[in-house]
């Protein structure tokens, strides 16, 4: 097979729609595909074909994410990527992610995002685990709050309309505060609050819950309530809005993806094990395209100085840089200086956002010091710049 590769087209979606179908076990309806055309850019996707047949498509979505204690920098989320079962293992899925890497990084977008339908894939394309997903189970009808703990009250069940004019400047001051975090756009947020039969995946319709700095929606399914989003832009929402959820009659259990394991929920309650992590996962994945722009994007918790030889054997967009930064900023820049510490191109995708410890990357073997001698009080001291003070929570899935 010789690989006929093209950018899509807006009346390319439903031959896509189509293979992505195929490829993840299930239909797009005429409704489904209406809706897509909203969160969509067909300039974002490339499709592979073998004479008039198409087998193989990938895109991305159009992301900002926010690096501890910096501002939000542009990220590009690959996603619908499908290779046909019948054209596996010829270089199908390498093509299509170099070209995407290829239109990334001449548009000078410094990450590449997404989440992984299998684990063993996309480490040998330089990507990295940056975020997790934690599932909690609460056993609503044990969970009491300690007595010293407030009742900030001002939580109320609005209306979608409402919603959609008052949640976004809610969510946007939420990213602020947690690295990892995606923004939404005004299409993204149009299509998440359709909340069309297929997005509920055999529950209810969204409730919504409207704090002022804080928005909650949860499904019910039998007696099991979803929270399928959460976002509270200070402590006191935060409180506010568990508070609500823990009181909802008639339900025995909670499930949610919106407790991280840093979160203060369980120190909240009487009785943390209430509380149970059923499941932790990877969630985001991320692509260091350009390494001045990511590691001088953030800030650090303590000040650091030091030389990094990246190893990037996939795409070669390593090298050495010189990282000075610090709890008021950083900067990173190309030298010819020696290196002090080696990093290998998928440690710095986690570390962007300060997920995996460095530490526990480098006793896997993905960071290592030039002088381990000498190398490891440097070491621990990187380790200790590049821990944020929360953990880092992507908040919406792609």
């Amino acid at each position: 097979m010789k690989a006929q590769l093209r950018r899509a087209t807006a009346a390319d979606l439903p031959e896509i729609a189509l293979l992505d179908g195929r490829a993840f076990g299930f239909h797009y309806g005429e409704q489904e595909l209406d809706d897509l055309r909203g969160v969509l850019d067909p300039d974002r996707f490339v499709m592979v074909h073998d004479g008039d047949t198409l087998v193989g498509t990938a895109g991305s979505y159009e992301f900002a994410v926010t690096p501890p204690g910096g501002e939000p920098v542009p990220a590009e989320g690959v996603t619908w990527v499908s290779v046909a079962a019948t054209h596996r293992r010829r270089g199908i899925l390498r093509t299509m992610i170099t070209e995407l890497h290829r239109g990334y990084v001449e548009a000078g977008v410094p990450l590449a995002l997404l989440t992984a339908s299998e684990g063993g894939i996309y480490g040998r394309f330089g990507y990295g685990v940056a975020t997790v997903n934690r599932t909690v189970e609460i056993d609503r009808r044990q969970a009491d709050f300690r007595p010293d703990v407030p009742d900030p009250g001002g939580v109320r069940y609005a209306e979608t309309d409402e919603v959609r004019e008052r949640v976004p400047d809610i969510h946007r001051r939420w990213c602020a505060r947690h690295p990892g975090a995606l923004s939404r756009s005004a299409a993204w947020w149009d299509f998440t609050l359709l909340d069309r039969p297929h997005q509920r995946r055999g529950g209810t319709a969204r409730f919504h819950l409207l704090h002022a700095d804080g928005y909650a929606a949860y499904r019910m399914d039998g007696g099991t309530c979803w929270v399928v989003d959460f976002f509270a832009a200070t402590d006191s929402a935060h409180v506010a809005l568990w508070r609500l959820l823990l009181a909802l009659d008639l339900v025995p259990t909670i499930i949610t993806r919106a407790v991280p394991a840093d979160d203060p929920l369980p120190w909240l309650l009487s009785d943390p094990r209430v509380v149970r992590t059923e499941s932790v996962a990877d969630g985001v994945w991320a692509r260091v395209l350009g390494v001045p722009a990511v590691l001088a994007a953030r800030r650090y918790a303590v000040d650091v100085d030091a030389v990094l030889q990246v190893h990037d054997p996939v795409q070669d967009r390593g090298g050495r840089f010189r990282l000075h930064g610090g709890p008021d900023g950083a900067e990173c820049t190309p030298t010819a200086a020696a290196p002090d510490l080696h990093v290998d191109i998928r440690a710095l995708g986690s570390l962007a956002f300060g997920g995996p410890r460095a530490l526990t990357l480098a006793r896997a073997g993905l960071i290592g010091a030039e002088d381990p001698g000498s190398g490891g009080a440097l070491l621990r001291r990187f380790d200790a710049a590049c821990t944020p003070d929360r953990e880092p929570r992507h908040g919406t899935g792609f």
